[in-house]
């Protein structure tokens, strides 16, 4: 390992279990960085101690390191958003004071940990690539719009604050590049950036190309659909809301056999009640994986009405061949063609139609599937984009973007 490449990598938070898009594509950026031999130590913030076990199963050869994490009130006193604040570097800057460099290039893998990987690239004097999964502060001005009244000027204080600190990130010199997963967010992010900036793809999730390999063998349940996400995230309770009030009674009206699976993690107990009152549908809180509903689903509904960067449960589905209904908002970030590797509609009535369309012809789901499947394979290989990360962290190997104004 002596002459391997050797990286620290900071993450937002636990990745395990990878209940959740940004752990999902921090996983399988890890794992497929420790399949190509990179030397890792991955620092993880974190209030509780890790089962290091399961994450050195996860990313084999990676040496996990807890840093603390405070979520006490008085995070979110200072001056610095809350973001920073609740990741404490002040420990993490008097060991690096006395270390000596033990990686050639740093990585930041979400912009929530950006200030943990500019201390080692100040220290150390190394290369150092900031993985953005969104523009939080775009983020929280929309959770500031829609939310109650404190909430909303809590979610505002936090946005201010988060947008002092992106203008700082932007001209930091201690950043090498900003790797927007999203192609709006990269045009955003480019247009204010003073640094470089480049657009990197979401990495494979895992297994998917398992699921591509077993696709023709696949049964689907031709009246199920699906939605996924964080049950504690207000976009995704949001878009489900939406959904249920607006398009499924119609959908039920039209096909009274069909379901609905609700896959999430950390769903408060008034929402599980609320979507559990609801006919045929079913929800499944924490589960270990949600490879097996996403395969047997006709249908992957991603009715999402905010938000930004990729929503990575529509990679998902799309790599194990499920055919996506999408909104707008939740079909961005990447170059897939609307009509072919998915399906993107507007309003109560024209998401309804999309989703009934799939339910009444089987074999055009089976068509967009196929073609999402294919999109997901062809342009999100990940020794590619582990390729476009070298050639970020070392100038010399090329593929920079051009720097913003």
């Amino acid at each position: 390992m002596a002459d391997a490449e050797r990286w620290i990598v900071a993450v937002e938070e636990p990745f395990l279990p990878a209940d959740a898009g940004g752990r999902v594509e921090t996983l399988t950026f890890l794992a497929a960085a420790a399949a190509a031999r990179i030397g890792l130590r991955v620092l993880v913030p974190t209030p509780t101690a890790l089962d290091l076990a399961a994450y050195q199963a996860a990313v084999p050869g990676a040496a996990i390191i807890g840093l603390p994490r405070d979520l006490s009130v008085s995070a979110h006193l200072g001056l610095a958003p809350y973001a920073y604040a609740s990741r404490p570097i002040g420990a993490l800057r008097r060991v690096l004071a006395v270390t000596p460099p033990c990686a050639e290039a740093v990585i930041s893998y979400s912009c929530r940990a950006a200030h943990v990987g500019e201390q080692i690239a100040r220290a150390w004097r190394i290369p150092h690539l900031v993985r953005a999964h969104n523009i939080d502060s775009q983020y929280f001005r929309e959770l500031a719009g829609a939310a109650s009244w404190m909430r909303s000027v809590a979610y505002g204080i936090e946005y201010r604050k988060l947008r002092r600190a992106e203008r700082v990130l932007h001209r930091s010199p201690t950043v090498t590049c900003i790797a927007d997963i999203s192609v709006e967010d990269h045009a955003w992010r480019r247009a204010r950036c003073g640094t470089r900036a480049m657009h990197l793809p979401p990495f494979l999730p895992a297994q998917v190309g398992t699921a591509s390999a077993e696709a023709g063998m696949i049964k689907r349940d031709p009246g199920r659909l699906l939605f996924v996400g964080s049950l504690d995230t207000p976009t995704n309770t949001e878009a489900l809301r939406w959904f249920l009030a607006h398009c499924w009674p119609a959908v039920r009206a039209r096909h009274p056999h069909a379901s609905l699976q609700v896959v999430g993690r950390r769903g408060e107990a008034g929402l599980l009640a609320w979507l559990r009152g609801h006919e045929q549908v079913s929800v499944h809180t924490d589960v270990t994986s949600v490879r097996g509903y996403v395969t047997s689903a006709a249908v992957s509904l991603n009715p999402m009405r905010s938000g930004s960067g990729v929503n990575i449960k529509v990679v998902e589905a799309m790599g194990a061949g499920t055919a996506v209904v999408s909104t707008g908002i939740g079909s961005r970030g990447l170059g897939w063609i609307p009509g072919r590797d998915l399906l993107v509609a507007e309003g109560a009535r024209g998401f309804t139609d999309a989703v009934c369309r799939l339910l009444d012809a089987p074999g055009l789901a089976v068509r967009i599937g196929a073609a999402g499947r294919a999109f997901v394979s062809r342009e999100l290989d990940r020794d590619v984009l582990l390729e476009r990360v070298r050639s970020a962290l070392d100038p010399a190997r090329g593929g920079h973007e051009a720097r913003g104004p």
